[in-house]
């Protein structure tokens, strides 16, 4: 990050406006929920579970237009979305600047839709205080 960008992002948030935050594998916006409390703003997220996506946006931009929401309520890719793209389809401008941190929370592995066989080893288990 320059120097120039790093000053931008200084003044901005000595002006009084809160950090922004990007929230990946955000889920229906657990982690989002506690930064928004801190003071944080979520500007965006990125999420592939579509009823999670939707979730997210209800909760976090229930105040903006219904064209915005949508926007933001659409599930994406982490691998497939570039950064640049994601800024500017949500207009929040300058990819540099847009976002002053960015959060994430991956799946668990044994939730995740890929873990599957890890769960059912974890059900396999004897019950001898492995668990």
């Amino acid at each position: 990050m320059s120097l120039n960008v790093k000053r931008q992002k200084i003044a901005r948030l000595k002006s009084g406006k809160k950090p922004r935050l990007l929230d990946l594998f955000a889920g229906c916006g657990g982690l989002s929920l506690g930064f928004d409390l801190e003071g944080f703003d979520p500007v965006c997220a990125v999420e592939l579970d579509p009823l999670a996506a939707q979730t997210h946006a209800m909760n976090f931009f229930k105040n903006c237009s219904e064209a915005e929401r949508e926007l933001h309520a659409k599930p994406r890719d982490i691998v497939k979305t570039e950064p640049s793209d994601l800024i500017s389809e949500l207009g929040l401008g300058n990819t540099r600047t847009a976002v002053d941190v960015i959060i994430w929370g991956p799946p668990c592995q044994a939730f995740a839709r890929f873990g599957g066989t890890k769960l059912r080893k974890v059900a396999e288990l004897p019950a001898k205080g492995l668990l």
